[in-house]
């Protein structure tokens, strides 16, 4: 960001320029939905929302040989998945004539010009700066003086930029003013030719063409903003607001990335997280509420959204913490449209399985999952299970009386319940067996019960796991048990 001190020549811009809010989110098509623009969306569709306004989106797609189809098809589903709907669609790749339009402009006024220096000849500037630890930029001598015969190469378009002392300034919404001497700017690449705009001028254009009230966008954006108002200024266009928004960092700190774990937002909803809990969680990431309530509904947030929240320093994607609100919102669900979800999980993992089991433990994979994937963890419901002996022993006992717990178990079962087991009576039952049989040691009746049901040393309640099973595999379970010892 370099020079922070104002100085003379300060340009600033109105801030009321528009009566409407409209904002855009402007995803490059060149890789999946990442979170940090999802992030991005959700703070613009907040905020229009909220205003009234209206929200847009925008592909930015000139770059023709990076941009797929398939990338962005993957970004507006994952909008779609997320909620995000938007007032209006458009392509980059469709606004060339715009583009030449406001190019041709700027040449024939003298305020962009032709630059023919080669790359050779702009590396070596770059590198004789870096050596005097000067910013890199380039003051061109064509602007004023071009060669006299044409290099083979067309060269570049450049803006003009004046350089008398002075410095560009913004009032970012969120950090404040911010300012940046302009002689450390240079004349800023602005196109390869009239039919090719680089990312600066085309943003520009589009966001005036569009009528952008506000630009809410990562801070990693801030060094572009400079550029962006001596574009503005040379055009003649009102300026936006602009907002900028701190980058979403891994637990360590550092900027997220593929080394964290997943960042596409499908990869989150293959994993078993639910679009409302993201929406959710994302909202909050650099954001915070007045009202420090975190499980909100889109409306809620809509609500009570104002930029002023938005926090300076970076935020944090703590996974733990989206596990948990995932898991809140899975709690709320209505059991059928729980077992509609879930059900593609168990077949990933399990490939068939008895859907009456499913109706039976619904209820209890609701209150400890966190995703849905999780629901593999429950195998034992759905799959035989395999342990060793000694898993079956009472850290107070032994083999022997693991044995004795079964067999009494066992007995119990098959003489008081005829028909399914009943819940209350079972735990009345094995209570009485941990006092008669086992000094009072309930841990002697229910560990042993429990790894012979599971396969596991944490499971649901043994007892919930029999009425979920069912008496005939209850039965047959524990049998396998005492033949294990």
């Amino acid at each position: 960001m370099g020079g922070l001190i104002p100085t003379k020549g300060m340009i600033k811009y109105n801030k009321n320029f528009m009566n409407k809010v409209k904002v855009r989110i402007a995803p490059s098509p060149t890789g999946n939905l990442h979170v940090g623009t999802a992030r991005s969306a959700i703070f613009n569709w907040l905020y229009a929302k909220h205003n009234n306004g209206e929200f847009i989106v925008r592909i930015e797609d000139t770059d023709t040989e990076r941009s797929k189809k398939e990338y962005e098809d993957n970004i507006l589903d994952g909008f779609k998945w997320l909620g995000l709907d938007w007032d209006r669609l458009e392509r980059q790749s469709e606004r060339t004539e715009i583009y030449k339009k406001y190019l041709r402009e700027l040449l024939e006024n003298k305020k962009a010009f032709w630059c023919y220096h080669s790359k050779t000849e702009l590396m070596e500037e770059k590198e004789g700066q870096m050596v005097r630890k000067e910013p890199p930029r380039h003051i061109c001598s064509h602007k004023n003086n071009p060669p006299s015969e044409l290099p083979t190469d067309e060269g570049i378009i450049r803006l003009n930029v004046s350089e008398k002392e002075g410095s560009v300034s913004f009032e970012d919404m969120v950090r404040g003013e911010v300012v940046f001497q302009r002689e450390i700017i240079g004349d800023i690449s602005i196109a390869k030719n009239e039919n090719s705009p680089l990312y600066n001028f085309a943003v520009v254009v589009d966001d005036h063409e569009m009528e952008i009230s506000d630009v809410i966008r990562g801070e990693d954006h801030i060094p572009n903003t400079p550029k962006q108002i001596l574009i503005y200024e040379a055009l003649g266009f009102d300026i936006p607001n602009f907002a900028h928004i701190p980058l979403i960092l891994g637990e360590d700190k550092s900027k997220l990335s593929k080394r964290h774990g997943a960042v596409s937002i499908f990869d989150y909803k293959e994993e078993g997280f639910l679009a409302e809990s993201m929406f959710n969680f994302l909202s909050l990431l650099g954001w915070s509420p007045k009202n420090d309530v975190e499980i909100m509904s889109k409306e809620e947030i809509i609500d009570i959204f104002y930029l002023d929240g938005i926090q300076k320093s970076g935020a944090v994607f703590d996974i733990k913490k989206f596990k948990w609100m995932n898991g809140e919102y899975i709690k709320k669900m209505d059991l059928e449209e729980l077992k509609k979800e879930i059900d593609p999980f168990l077949n990933k993992h399990f490939g068939s399985y008895e859907k009456d089991i499913l109706d039976k433990s619904i209820g209890v994979i609701q209150e400890r999952v966190e995703i849905f994937d999780q629901a593999k963890e429950f195998h034992f419901i759905f799959k035989d299970i395999e342990y060793e002996s000694d898993l079956l022993v009472w850290k107070k006992s032994d083999i022997l009386g693991a044995k004795k717990s079964l067999e009494t178990i066992l007995k119990l079962i098959e003489q008081d319940f005829p028909e399914e087991i009943n819940i209350e009576k079972l735990k009345e039952k094995l209570d009485g067996i941990s006092q008669s049989d086992f000094a009072g040691d309930r841990g002697a009746v229910y560990w042993p019960l429990r790894v012979a049901l599971s396969g596991e040393k944490f499971s649901p309640d043994p007892i919930q796991l029999t009425t979920i099973l069912g008496k005939e595999k209850t039965i047959k379970r524990i049998k396998k048990a005492i033949d294990k010892i």
